[in-house]
């Protein structure tokens, strides 16, 4: 069987299901980590190790075309300012498209802290661009 391609003509990100965060060019989910805690005893030659918790990862939303009157952008960029997690919702939740039917977004019970907006890259002969990053708490990212 082959292998599905996501092409990126039908990505996008989204607050809840259709306000698309303007400009947006490129999108990164970094996955989660499992961490290990060492549980070796006196006498052991090789280490032993078992699961510890896990880190649900960061995301990124880069090469957005800057728009200080954007209302998706200037979500965003109030959550970092004010301190406001993204929740896992039906109607305002980040969701990351990838493809016209599928995103991925933070579980049920999760968050996402927004760490980083306000970031301005402008080119004389360019569009200024922005960018967003957030890191994903209390659940992993799952596709709906």
């Amino acid at each position: 069987m082959p292998a599905t391609n996501l092409s990126g003509s039908f990505q996008k990100v989204t607050l809840g299901a259709t306000s698309k965060i303007l400009g947006a060019g490129k999108y990164s989910v970094s996955g989660a980590t499992r961490k290990t805690v060492d549980v070796s005893e006196f006498g052991e030659d090789l280490d032993i190790f078992e699961f510890a918790s896990a880190d649900g990862g960061t995301i990124s939303l880069a090469d957005c075309a800057y728009d200080p009157t954007d209302p998706q952008q200037n979500t965003l960029r109030a959550c970092v300012t004010n301190a406001v997690k993204l929740i896992n919702s039906i109607t305002s939740g980040i969701r990351f498209w990838i493809n016209s039917t599928s995103y991925l977004t933070v579980g049920a019970g999760g968050n996402i802290l927004m760490t980083s907006a306000g970031k301005v890259d402008a080119d004389r002969s360019g569009v200024a661009k922005t960018s967003f990053e957030g890191k994903v708490s209390g659940a992993f990212m799952v596709i709906v």
